[in-house]
């Protein structure tokens, strides 16, 4: 993967880790592949990754089965936090950590700009993405 990409990809991230209730932020591939991250060293990056891509791959088939149209987000709600995986474009997700009482107004904003930069990012370089 270019260097440039890495770099563009982890600034958008950077970005997004900004906000207040934001923990820590990482870019999959729709297969579990981890892009990049900016994850705390208590976080095994490539295991959120998977997990991740295995959340969003049930919940895009649920969606489907259940005619609810397209899948945009799943979230984890958990009692120390929250996890958002995102769809971005067609091979990304964004997973985004939030505290459990996030302004989740102001957090999915802020991720669904990330989001639209991911998925424009990964479209320019789709080639070297799917490498």
């Amino acid at each position: 993967m270019a260097d440039g990409f890495h770099n563009r990809i982890i600034a958008v991230l950077q970005e997004l880790r900004r906000i207040p209730d934001v923990i820590a932020v990482a870019l999959a591939r729709r297969d579990g592949l981890l892009i990049a991250h900016l994850l705390p060293k208590n976080m095994d990056p490539k295991r959120i990754a998977a997990m991740a891509a295995a959340i969003v791959g049930t919940s895009e088939m649920a969606a489907g089965e259940m005619g609810l149209g397209l899948f945009f987000q799943s979230i984890v709600d958990s009692e120390k936090v929250k996890m958002l995986a995102t769809g971005a474009g067609e091979e990304g997700i964004l997973i985004t950590i939030v505290r459990s009482d996030a302004n989740m107004g102001l957090v999915l904003l802020s991720v669904g700009k990330a989001v639209q930069s991911i998925a424009d990012l990964m479209e320019e370089t789709a080639p070297e993405v799917g490498a």
